[in-house]
């Protein structure tokens, strides 16, 4: 039974851990080729007159993308200052969070905007932003993120406990199992040690 409840709950830590790292801590680069990268993007189609320049900074600037941008940052340095071990000195701390703040993540964003985005929805886009309830959703949104974060951890952890309650017989088995194996496979104390091989002396020669 200890071991159920402890499978439990490291199933509601795995899930909680891995929820919040995908909320706050900041992406690693991905190891794998840039044909497997290119795959996992959706396959829609660039629209014919994307979206320029000038309407890519409206947007960011109606949808409040400085705050956005100092959000993540913080979010990311929370993350560092939790990884980073003891030794690290304070002046690479200070160096990395001023570097993160003067990052220009707003060119990357106008490369990506024309692949999606054309100049017709910006304009429809931008107009909703600037009404009433484009505004509302733009002062929701951080909230309704943290919220549906929070709730994901929920269910996931919901989840996972009503998996290994159903699979309880299972892994206790399992568990007894395991245990057994390991403890056959360690030498027992009874056991004698194999002696030594003694040399052969060889025969004296007769006299």
């Amino acid at each position: 039974m200890r071991i159920f409840q402890g499978a439990i709950c490291a199933a509601f830590l795995s899930t909680s851990l891995f929820a919040q790292q995908a909320a706050t801590s900041p992406t690693p680069k991905s190891t794998t080729s840039t044909a497997q990268s290119a795959s996992s993007e959706p396959a829609i189609k660039p629209p014919t007159n994307p979206i320029t320049a000038a309407q890519i900074a409206e947007m960011q600037r109606l949808t409040g993308a400085a705050e956005t941008k100092k959000r993540i940052v913080e979010s990311a340095m929370e993350y560092y200052r939790r990884s980073f071990p003891p030794y690290i000195p304070q002046d690479v701390v200070e160096d990395l969070e001023k570097s993160l703040r003067s990052a220009d993540i707003e060119s990357h964003a106008a490369q990506i905007y024309p692949k999606y985005i054309s100049t017709e929805d910006a304009t429809h886009i931008i107009e909703f932003y600037k009404s009433p309830s484009g505004q509302r959703l733009i002062q929701a949104q951080p909230y309704l993120m943290t919220e549906i974060q929070r709730s994901a951890i929920e269910v996931a952890q919901q989840t996972a406990k009503d998996v290994i309650t159903r699979h309880k017989a299972e892994i206790e088995a399992a568990q007894q199992k395991f245990m057994q194996d390991r403890q056959q496979a360690k030498p027992s104390l009874n056991t004698p040690s194999p002696s030594p091989s003694t040399p052969s002396t060889p025969n004296s020669p007769q006299k």
